[in-house]
């Protein structure tokens, strides 16, 4: 085995170790539940050991039970199930009767550090030492906390942004090969469908996933090629299927949160936007509540009936797009006080036995996280100026650059996209926990990030190697050559 392999298995051990020391060694690093997992492991009757609401935001709990009390089967379907099923099938095995959260924290571990050596793979064709330096950027961004703290959950976006990573690895695996591999699109389509479906606020980012299959797709022979595109339709299909089988609940709290806490709530005009969004002045009442509740659940019901038949998702959007200055004051308030807390601050990192206060946050491997946050903090704006600046370069180098340089480009275009998408999506279509639903929006920033830096390693590295020749040769020892004529 070459020099080059074994900096590859330093580096895979190097991130393994990283991201097992944070699951694994005590007190191992996860997030408190929200009140959501219950949607996803209702269904294997699986609920926490001591129950507390009273404290369930503030410390991760990992002991869990098998308990037909908890059984229940939610609306909510998402890819999350899949290795959730492979733990407590696992869990199983061990203890029909007491699952510990890291037994889902291995399976999510697992995924994350088997899509690192893949990533190695697919920078092989980068020259000399531009491939080793955006391995150890991508090493030094994707162990951190921020990340490795959604394996011990249950939370949805730990399958949006684990078969997201996988999704774009093995994009490149294909378009970097000289004789692309039909495996990896076909890996590529089937991890693209399942970011997609993960969860509906992620449904949209099928589109332009769809964009990168087909530009995959163009690498194969034709016969093959219209193959390919078939398969890539899975990718559509199931982000439409995961946004149709939305809950009611998921589709109508966000429609009621937009309108009262954030259009309203910030609105001069308050009467006005009531009347444009086809409200009566009755519903002034309900002006900076995040939730509508009823004694009655029939009335309950009523109400819903007839707001969201007045209040559209469609009326919404167009009351946002009426109003741009509006609008864009919302979206920049999100920036410069949500997106900053890209740690999730609202959720404690560990358990109530490792002696940390209420809520503490990772203590260890956050400073990306730190260095993102305090970016958004001092200057919110940066974030505008980096897309502004990276989108034409990007679009410039798809159309003139080499093979290399023109895939990570075209790359760094659809992930510019999805990111913008994802912003947008979090912040016009829902005011309730942010700052957790901008996670996605993080990880696709930092891919873009990470693309940059290939960019920039890959052409400093050449313009070295090309004045690499120049260089004087006056004090060079003597040619064997040149000695035997003398």
């Amino acid at each position: 085995m070459g020099r080059a392999r074994w900096i590859e298995v330093g580096l895979v051990a190097c991130f393994a170790a990283i991201v097992c020391f944070q699951v694994f060694v005590p007190p191992s690093l996860g997030l408190a539940d929200n009140g959501d997992y219950g949607r996803m492991i209702g269904r294997f009757a699986l609920g926490p050991w001591h129950p507390d609401p009273s404290d369930q935001y503030a410390y991760l709990t990992t002991a869990w039970i098998f308990e037909h009390s908890y059984h229940w089967v939610s609306d909510n379907f998402s890819s999350e199930l899949f290795p959730i099923s492979a733990a407590v099938l696992t869990g199983w095995f061990f203890n029909s009767y007491h699952f510990d959260i890291r037994m889902m924290g291995a399976i999510h571990a697992l995924l994350w550090i088997g899509c690192f050596p893949a990533l190695l793979i697919a920078l092989r064709p980068m020259p000399g030492w531009s491939r080793w330096v955006t391995a150890l950027g991508a090493l030094f961004v994707l162990t951190d906390a921020s990340y490795v703290a959604f394996c011990n959950s249950f939370y949805m976006d730990a399958s949006a942004f684990l078969f997201l990573g996988w999704a774009v690895v093995l994009w490149l695996l294909v378009v970097t090969r000289e004789r692309p591999s039909l495996w990896a699109f076909a890996g590529f389509s089937v991890a693209a469908a399942l970011s997609t479906m993960s969860k509906s606020q992620h449904a949209l980012l099928a589109l332009p996933l769809l964009a990168l299959a087909a530009v995959a797709a163009y690498r194969f022979p034709a016969p093959r090629r219209f193959g390919c595109l078939a398969l890539a339709t899975m990718i559509p299909i199931s982000g439409y299927a995961e946004y149709a089988s939305m809950p009611a609940f998921d589709a109508r709290m966000p429609q009621y949160a937009i309108v009262f806490s954030k259009i309203l709530d910030r609105s001069h005009t308050r009467s006005a936007d009531l009347e444009e969004l086809g409200l009566s002045q009755d519903y002034l009442g309900y002006v900076g509540h995040t939730r509508m509740s009823l004694s009655d659940p029939k009335a309950e019901q009523v109400w819903w009936d007839a707001f969201l038949h007045r209040v559209t998702r469609g009326r919404v959007l167009a009351f946002e797009l009426r109003h741009p200055w509006r609008t864009a004051a919302m979206m920049y308030w999100d920036l410069k006080f949500r997106a900053p807390d890209r740690g999730v601050h609202i959720l404690g990192k560990y358990d109530r036995d490792s002696g940390y206060p209420a809520q503490t946050q990772a203590q260890s491997f956050s400073w990306w996280t730190a260095l993102r946050s305090g970016l958004f903090r001092a200057a919110p704006w940066h974030i505008v100026v980096w897309f502004a600046l990276v989108i034409p370069i990007s679009a410039r180098l798809a159309v003139h650059g080499g093979t290399m340089l023109r895939s990570v480009a075209i790359l760094n275009l659809t992930l510019c996209a999805m990111a913008l998408l994802e912003f947008a999506i979090s912040s016009l279509s829902d005011a309730g926990e942010t700052e957790r639903h901008l996670f996605v929006f993080h990880v696709l920033t930092d891919f873009t990030i990470l693309c940059a830096v290939a960019w920039l390693s890959q052409l400093l590295c050449q313009r070295y190697s090309a004045m690499r020749p120049l260089a004087p040769t006056a004090h060079s020892e003597p040619s064997r050559a040149t000695l035997s004529a003398l």
